[in-house]
């Protein structure tokens, strides 16, 4: 599965119109595709302009991602871009002022779309009278500062405890799943909680003033979700229920999913934004972050360099974000620019680098407890054994002499000749069809024959006429049932000829069911001959 990749450019600010900034981006109409200056054209998924809204953003980047998470799919979303350019508006983890509910980013969505999505699982399992699942929903909040990994959900800490080192330790596991050591992780059961944790990090989170951000954060921040869900399994319910057995027993499975939401810091240019001291390192650091970042994403995304070493290990950002990078997880980048053409050089380093991006693959399974993943593959192999049973009976396949298995020829050719005979039935049908509407038309033209004699004579008349075609009618109806009887007569008469080198008891069995039908034909004749005559002296009376 291939990393998704959005690019949303914000609206120029205030202080760019005062200075007489141009724009130098241009979206095309329609198309997920953005042009740079003249001619440098770049093609995403998604293309947002700077008229674009936060609710938009969510619909098409993160609400999928969400529903995957229900169904045990990892998930990661991340902005990407240069100081200044939106990400952490995107992102909404800034909750230094009040926003009003339209400007809320995608976290905050997304924690509100978990919720509810939580509360609609739970209420259709009552309203179909299956067990609830059940979920339990944890928070981690980290913040990476000059290459420190620092607990953003830790109220122990203060602005001395930064320049300490981090007691955080970040590990992989068997499966090659990352997980830190030594952090903090709060179990949360109502949205507003979450929120209230998402605040009380985000306020503790590295910020400073630069040139060319007045709130510019000074540190790469990630905030983690971790969904762990216990619910009946939703393979064929069939498949849910023991063979054969009287009482319904039901299956659970256990999925877990992580959610990784990454406020990356802006690459800056000390020259632009004019940092010193610590600013300065805080800079250098930042940038150090991304290059490794960087260099990921080109091993990752470059088909020349596939094959070679990806770097994860040069940078804890990069360690932190393995599974979101060519692993187990469903991620999305949004690159976040400027339209002011003093960003140009940026704007377009930053378009190469998701450019590069969308050309990551990642491998996405679901994340099942051990236990569930075994009772998945038992009730599979279940299935297949179900169905080669059933293969058996029906005559499909066959042991031969020698025990090796093979496919039956009886088998297709009964298959094929039901499908002819269900073609002959159709055929049978349609001509019978065909057969009624000319008797029809035949009874038709003889009554209209019969009156016009009748006319002539001088003896016609409306009721005559309806008489006479109800007893043509009846007199083709009876023809046919004799041409029937005749043909079946005949046939008889083979079968008779046929069997009539076999022993002297079957031939007398067979003759005596043969004379037995014979005499009901000839009785049928004798009938259908009489009532011919009937209608006949009727016709002529009538005359």
């Amino acid at each position: 599965m291939s990393l998704s990749v959005c690019h949303r450019i914000r609206p120029q600010l205030a202080k760019e119109k005062i200075e007489g900034c141009h724009i130098c981006t241009f979206v095309t109409p329609g198309e997920p595709q953005v042009v740079l200056g003249k001619d440098k054209a770049f093609t995403y998924d998604y293309v947002f302009d700077m008229d674009s809204t936060q609710d938009t953003i969510y619909a098409n980047c993160t609400e999928k991602l969400i529903e995957g998470c229900f169904e045990g799919y990892n998930a990661t979303i991340f902005a990407y871009g240069q100081t200044g350019s939106g990400k952490t508006y995107t992102m909404g983890t800034g909750f230094d002022v009040t926003i009003p509910d339209e400007e809320l980013g995608i976290i905050p969505r997304a924690v509100s779309h978990l919720y509810k999505g939580i509360e609609q699982r739970r209420q259709a399992a009552a309203d179909q009278g299956r067990p609830v699942p059940e979920f339990k929903i944890s928070a981690q909040f980290l913040e990476l500062y000059n290459e420190e990994v620092l607990d953003l959900f830790d109220t122990t800490r203060d602005i001395e405890m930064r320049k300490q080192k981090s007691h955080i330790k970040i590990h992989e596991d068997a499966s090659g799943s990352i997980y830190t050591v030594g952090v903090t992780t709060r179990t949360v059961s109502s949205e507003a909680e979450m929120m209230q944790c998402l605040k009380l990090g985000a306020l503790s989170r590295t910020t400073a003033s630069t040139q060319m951000n007045v709130q510019s954060s000074r540190s790469h921040a990630i905030f983690t979700i971790h969904i762990c869900q216990v619910r009946v399994c939703q393979d064929n319910e069939t498949d849910n229920r023991l063979a054969n057995s009287s009482s319904e027993v039901e299956e659970f499975e256990t999925l877990t999913a992580k959610f990784h939401f990454v406020d990356l810091a802006g690459s800056e240019r000390l020259k632009r934004t004019g940092a010193t001291g610590d600013r300065a390192k805080e800079g250098i650091s930042i940038n150090c972050g991304l290059l490794a970042l960087g260099n990921v994403i080109s091993a990752l995304g470059d088909r020349s360099k596939r094959s070679s070493h990806v770097p994860y290990r040069d940078s804890k950002l990069t360690r932190l974000l393995q599974d979101s990078l060519g692993g187990n997880s469903q991620t999305v980048m949004i690159a976040c620019t400027s339209p002011s053409d003093q960003d140009f050089m940026e704007t377009l380093n930053t378009l190469k680098y998701a450019n590069r991006a969308r050309n990551i693959k990642n491998k996405v399974v679901v994340n099942q407890d051990k236990a569930s993943q075994q009772i998945s593959a038992l009730r599979t192999e279940i299935a297949r054994l179900q169905m080669e049973l059933m293969e058996y009976r029906t005559g499909k396949r066959m042991v031969g002499e020698d025990g090796l298995e093979s496919i039956n020829d009886m088998f297709h050719e009964n298959s094929m000749l039901q499908i002819e005979n269900n073609n002959l039935r159709m055929r049978v049908k349609a001509m019978q069809e065909a057969i009624d509407a000319q008797g029809a038309r035949l009874t038709q033209l003889l009554s209209e024959q019969a009156n016009q004699v009748l006319s002539r004579a001088g003896e016609g008349s409306e009721e005559i006429g309806n008489m006479i075609q109800n007893y043509i009618k009846e007199i083709e109806d009876l023809r046919a049932k004799l041409l029937e009887s005749e043909a079946v007569n005949e046939n008889l008469r083979r079968n008779l000829t046929r069997v009539s080198s076999l022993g002297k008891h079957t031939v007398v069995r067979y003759s005596t069911h043969t004379t037995h039908i014979y005499s009901q034909m000839v009785f049928s004749w004798k009938f259908i001959i009489l009532q011919l005559f009937i209608y006949i002296i009727k016709i002529v009376k009538l005359k």
